[in-house]
C-alpha cells in the first residue's frame, strides 16, 4: 500500500511540475504572436530570483538527504528556460 501512495504522490508531482513549468507557455505563444509582453521587468526579476533560488535549495536538501526530487528540477528549469524566452521577447519587441 505504501509503495502505491508513493507511486501517486510521485505522479502528483509531476504533474504539479509539469502544470506550474509550462504556465508560461500560453504566454510565450501569445507575446510571439503579438509582438509584445504585457509584462514587467519586475515580474521577470522575481520570476528568476525564485526558480533559480528554488532550485539551489531543492538541491542542498537532496544533497543532505540522498533523495533527488527529478520533477522539482523539471519545474524550475522549464520555468526558468520560459521566463528567459520571455525576457528576451520583451527587450526585443520593447513597450
Amino acid at each position: 500500500m505504501d509503495c502505491i501512495v508513493g507511486i501517486l504522490c510521485w505522479f502528483a508531482g509531476c504533474c504539479g511540475a509539469f502544470a506550474f513549468a509550462f504556465n508560461l507557455f500560453p504566454q510565450f505563444i501569445w507575446a510571439l504572436r503579438n509582438k509584445k509582453t504585457g509584462l514587467t521587468y519586475g515580474f521577470f526579476a522575481l520570476a528568476l530570483v525564485g526558480n533559480i533560488g528554488s532550485s539551489i535549495y531543492v538541491f542542498w536538501t537532496n544533497l543532505q538527504t540522498g533523495v533527488w526530487q527529478w520533477p522539482l528540477y523539471a519545474n524550475y528549469g522549464t520555468a526558468t528556460g520560459f521566463t528567459l524566452a520571455l525576457l528576451y521577447l520583451r527587450i526585443k519587441y520593447g513597450k
